[in-house]
Protein backbone atom coordinates (compact mmCIF):
# COMPACT_ATOMS: atom_id res chain seq x y z
CA UNK A 1 0.00 0.00 0.00
CA UNK A 2 1.33 3.10 -0.93
CA UNK A 3 1.14 6.08 1.08
CA UNK A 4 -0.31 9.35 -0.19
CA UNK A 5 2.59 12.12 -0.72
CA UNK A 6 3.43 14.37 2.17
CA UNK A 7 1.60 17.84 0.74
CA UNK A 8 -1.70 15.18 0.79
CA UNK A 9 -0.72 14.26 4.37
CA UNK A 10 -0.32 17.40 6.04
CA UNK A 11 -3.62 18.43 4.01
CA UNK A 12 -5.22 15.82 5.79
CA UNK A 13 -3.50 16.90 9.40
CA UNK A 14 -4.65 20.06 8.73
CA UNK A 15 -8.25 19.85 7.92
CA UNK A 16 -8.20 17.00 11.01
CA UNK A 17 -7.23 19.77 13.46
CA UNK A 18 -9.31 22.68 11.73
CA UNK A 19 -12.93 20.12 12.07
CA UNK A 20 -11.61 19.17 15.71
CA UNK A 21 -11.27 23.45 16.49
CA UNK A 22 -14.78 24.23 15.22
CA UNK A 23 -15.92 21.18 17.47
CA UNK A 24 -14.34 22.03 20.45
CA UNK A 25 -15.47 25.66 19.90
CA UNK A 26 -18.78 24.74 19.53
CA UNK A 27 -19.12 22.19 22.37
CA UNK A 28 -17.33 25.17 24.54
CA UNK A 29 -20.16 28.30 23.57
CA UNK A 30 -22.89 26.43 21.81
CA UNK A 31 -25.53 28.20 21.56
CA UNK A 32 -24.38 31.40 22.99
CA UNK A 33 -26.21 34.18 20.88
CA UNK A 34 -28.90 31.95 19.33
CA UNK A 35 -31.95 34.02 18.89
CA UNK A 36 -34.64 32.23 16.13
CA UNK A 37 -37.26 33.64 14.37
CA UNK A 38 -40.34 32.41 15.93
CA UNK A 39 -43.73 32.27 14.32
CA UNK A 40 -45.16 35.09 16.13
CA UNK A 41 -43.22 38.18 17.29
CA UNK A 42 -43.48 37.97 20.94
CA UNK A 43 -41.92 40.72 22.93
CA UNK A 44 -41.10 39.47 26.43
CA UNK A 45 -40.42 43.00 27.22
CA UNK A 46 -44.08 44.06 26.46
CA UNK A 47 -45.96 41.17 28.56
CA UNK A 48 -43.32 40.53 31.60
CA UNK A 49 -41.64 43.81 31.69
CA UNK A 50 -42.31 46.62 34.51
CA UNK A 51 -44.90 48.94 33.14
CA UNK A 52 -44.03 52.28 32.21
CA UNK A 53 -47.20 54.92 32.43
CA UNK A 54 -47.07 57.83 30.44
CA UNK A 55 -49.76 60.75 29.67
CA UNK A 56 -50.39 61.01 26.18
CA UNK A 57 -51.67 63.93 23.81
CA UNK A 58 -55.41 63.17 25.28
CA UNK A 59 -54.14 63.51 28.50
CA UNK A 60 -55.12 59.69 28.71
CA UNK A 61 -52.94 57.07 30.71
CA UNK A 62 -51.04 54.79 28.68
CA UNK A 63 -48.65 52.04 29.17
CA UNK A 64 -45.89 51.98 26.99
CA UNK A 65 -44.18 49.12 29.26
CA UNK A 66 -44.76 45.57 30.12
CA UNK A 67 -47.26 44.03 32.06
CA UNK A 68 -45.32 42.04 34.99
CA UNK A 69 -46.51 38.94 34.08
CA UNK A 70 -44.96 36.08 35.39
CA UNK A 71 -42.54 33.68 33.94
CA UNK A 72 -45.11 30.64 35.12
CA UNK A 73 -48.20 32.20 34.04
CA UNK A 74 -47.42 31.31 30.00
CA UNK A 75 -44.54 28.60 31.01
CA UNK A 76 -46.03 25.82 33.10
CA UNK A 77 -44.71 23.42 35.24
CA UNK A 78 -41.06 24.23 36.06
CA UNK A 79 -41.57 23.63 39.72
CA UNK A 80 -43.52 20.36 38.98
CA UNK A 81 -41.31 18.59 35.82
CA UNK A 82 -38.18 18.17 34.10
CA UNK A 83 -39.70 20.86 31.51
CA UNK A 84 -41.00 23.94 31.32
CA UNK A 85 -43.02 24.06 28.73
CA UNK A 86 -43.78 26.65 25.62
CA UNK A 87 -47.18 28.91 25.79
CA UNK A 88 -49.97 26.87 24.42
CA UNK A 89 -52.85 29.08 22.12
CA UNK A 90 -55.39 28.78 24.98
CA UNK A 91 -52.76 30.59 27.48
CA UNK A 92 -52.57 33.28 25.30
CA UNK A 93 -56.07 33.53 24.32
CA UNK A 94 -56.68 34.44 27.92
CA UNK A 95 -56.26 37.56 27.35
CA UNK A 96 -56.32 38.31 23.66
CA UNK A 97 -59.25 36.74 23.18
CA UNK A 98 -60.31 40.59 24.57
CA UNK A 99 -57.02 42.96 24.61
CA UNK A 100 -55.09 43.57 21.15
CA UNK A 101 -57.64 41.99 18.97
CA UNK A 102 -56.41 44.87 16.61
CA UNK A 103 -52.68 43.93 16.37
CA UNK A 104 -50.97 41.88 13.51
CA UNK A 105 -49.59 39.51 15.75
CA UNK A 106 -52.65 38.66 17.53
CA UNK A 107 -54.69 37.73 14.68
CA UNK A 108 -52.01 35.62 13.58
CA UNK A 109 -52.34 33.87 17.06
CA UNK A 110 -56.22 34.23 17.01
CA UNK A 111 -55.64 32.48 13.41
CA UNK A 112 -54.18 29.42 15.17
CA UNK A 113 -56.37 29.16 18.03
CA UNK A 114 -59.18 29.05 15.47
CA UNK A 115 -58.00 26.53 13.64
CA UNK A 116 -57.35 24.35 16.98
CA UNK A 117 -53.41 24.58 15.86
CA UNK A 118 -50.68 24.68 18.49
CA UNK A 119 -47.89 27.72 18.26
CA UNK A 120 -44.97 26.29 16.19
CA UNK A 121 -42.88 28.25 18.82
CA UNK A 122 -39.33 27.78 18.28
CA UNK A 123 -37.64 26.82 21.51
CA UNK A 124 -34.65 28.66 22.43
CA UNK A 125 -33.15 27.16 25.40
CA UNK A 126 -32.55 23.70 24.44
CA UNK A 127 -29.81 21.64 25.48
CA UNK A 128 -28.35 18.61 23.70
CA UNK A 129 -30.37 14.96 23.95
CA UNK A 130 -27.04 13.74 25.98
CA UNK A 131 -27.92 16.50 29.09
CA UNK A 132 -30.73 15.17 31.86
CA UNK A 133 -31.96 18.32 32.81
CA UNK A 134 -34.88 18.76 35.70
CA UNK A 135 -36.36 22.27 36.29
CA UNK A 136 -38.37 21.48 39.05
CA UNK A 137 -34.95 20.20 40.84
CA UNK A 138 -33.37 23.92 40.39
CA UNK A 139 -36.36 25.27 40.86
CA UNK A 140 -37.66 23.90 44.33
CA UNK A 141 -34.04 23.79 45.64
CA UNK A 142 -34.43 25.80 49.04
CA UNK A 143 -31.63 27.39 51.28
CA UNK A 144 -31.23 26.33 55.17
CA UNK A 145 -34.01 29.31 55.63
CA UNK A 146 -36.49 27.99 53.02
CA UNK A 147 -35.06 30.51 50.68
CA UNK A 148 -35.50 29.35 46.75
CA UNK A 149 -31.91 29.08 46.01
CA UNK A 150 -32.43 29.95 41.99
CA UNK A 151 -35.22 31.87 40.05
CA UNK A 152 -35.45 31.45 36.25
CA UNK A 153 -33.20 35.02 35.84
CA UNK A 154 -30.44 32.71 37.13
CA UNK A 155 -29.97 30.99 34.04
CA UNK A 156 -32.04 32.67 31.67
CA UNK A 157 -30.69 36.36 32.69
CA UNK A 158 -33.68 39.61 32.35
CA UNK A 159 -35.32 37.36 29.44
CA UNK A 160 -38.81 39.81 31.00
CA UNK A 161 -36.72 42.86 28.66
CA UNK A 162 -36.05 41.33 25.71
CA UNK A 163 -37.53 41.95 22.68
CA UNK A 164 -36.13 38.82 21.19
CA UNK A 165 -34.89 36.07 23.28
CA UNK A 166 -31.74 34.99 22.90
CA UNK A 167 -29.33 32.56 24.80
CA UNK A 168 -27.46 35.02 26.86
CA UNK A 169 -25.49 32.09 28.66
CA UNK A 170 -23.01 30.01 27.91
CA UNK A 171 -25.25 26.88 28.90
CA UNK A 172 -22.48 24.81 28.38
CA UNK A 173 -20.87 21.50 30.79
CA UNK A 174 -18.58 24.16 32.41
CA UNK A 175 -20.66 26.76 33.08
CA UNK A 176 -23.19 24.51 34.92
CA UNK A 177 -20.70 22.38 36.67
CA UNK A 178 -19.51 25.92 38.04
CA UNK A 179 -22.42 26.85 39.83
CA UNK A 180 -22.85 23.34 40.83
CA UNK A 181 -19.71 23.77 42.24
CA UNK A 182 -20.83 26.75 44.42
CA UNK A 183 -20.88 25.55 48.21
CA UNK A 184 -24.26 27.65 48.83
CA UNK A 185 -25.72 25.34 46.07
CA UNK A 186 -25.15 21.66 47.68
CA UNK A 187 -25.03 20.28 44.12
CA UNK A 188 -23.75 16.91 42.95
CA UNK A 189 -20.85 17.44 40.81
CA UNK A 190 -21.17 13.47 39.74
CA UNK A 191 -21.37 12.71 36.33
CA UNK A 192 -24.19 10.66 35.90
CA UNK A 193 -26.73 13.54 37.93
CA UNK A 194 -26.92 15.19 34.42
CA UNK A 195 -25.52 12.55 31.78
CA UNK A 196 -28.06 9.22 32.66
Amino acid sequence: MKLPNKPMQLAVVLGALAGFGVLAFLMINPKQGYAPKQPIFFQHKRMAGDPNWVTDANGKEVNLGGYQIPCRYCHTMPYEGRHSTLPSTDICMNCHSVVGQDKEWVLVLKGYWERGEPIPWVKVHDLPDFVYYDHSAHLNAVDDKGQPKLDCVNCHLDVKNDSVVQVRTKFNMGWCVECHRKPEMAASTDCVTCHR
